[in-house]
């Protein structure tokens, strides 16, 4: 079984806003770790992957430039401004930035959020995400307390499904042309894991 580091406060639970540092996450294999300006070319890169852009239905910045705004937008103000986390993938024996992992539209009230992961395609198959998808779900439910956490998936991209059901993740429905790619409104998937199914799927 793997075993989760977490690197918050001293306390077991705690709220976003009480986090001193950025809450870097360690598994067996992975590094989570806060994202910088220095990743701007694996930003880039990254989400410029044609099999990045049809996995996420997000269009990748065109420049540099663009890609520096995105970055900051997207990875690294968020937890400046206690409104979610995004954290690089890193693997541990290479010390290689592979992937993104975060969340976002954090409701504080009703205590939920919704994820969004990518990972470089090579390593697709290898139980990577999974892992990292793994330890931010203990850290959501164990430290931050949350009671909800949703996955919108388009509905082509089934690798994407397969993965947040096998940590538990039930299909709610449908959301009927949620998104907009390459000039056409598209399907999305809801599927959401609570606290209470959570716990009773690692007890």
């Amino acid at each position: 079984m793997t075993t989760f580091i977490y690197y918050v406060l001293k306390k077991a639970t705690c709220k976003m806003d009480q986090l001193q540092k950025f809450p870097q996450l360690e598994s067996q294999r992975l590094i989570l770790r806060e994202m910088t300006s220095g990743d701007l070319d694996f930003y880039f890169r990254h989400f410029n992957n044609p099999k990045i852009v049809e996995g996420t239905c997000f269009l990748g910045p065109k420049t540099l430039d663009a890609a520096k705004k995105e970055l900051e937008r997207y990875c690294i103000n968020p937890f400046k401004e206690n409104k979610g986390i995004r954290w690089g993938v890193v693997l541990k024996d290479v010390e290689v930035l592979i992937g993104t992992l975060g969340f976002y539209d954090w409701d504080k009230e009703v205590r939920k959020m919704e994820i969004g992961y990518d990972l470089e395609p090579k390593y697709w198959g290898l139980g990577i995400m999974t892992e990292a998808l793994n330890a931010v779900v203990h850290f959501c439910f164990k430290t931050m307390r949350l009671n909800r956490i949703q996955a919108i998936i388009p509905v082509g991209n089934h690798h994407s499904m397969n993965l947040v059901r096998r940590l538990g993740f039930k299909k709610e429905g449908i959301l009927r042309q949620n998104s907009f790619f390459k000039g056409t409104y598209q399907d999305d998937l809801c599927f959401s894991l609570l606290r209470e199914e959570w716990k009773e799927k690692t007890s």
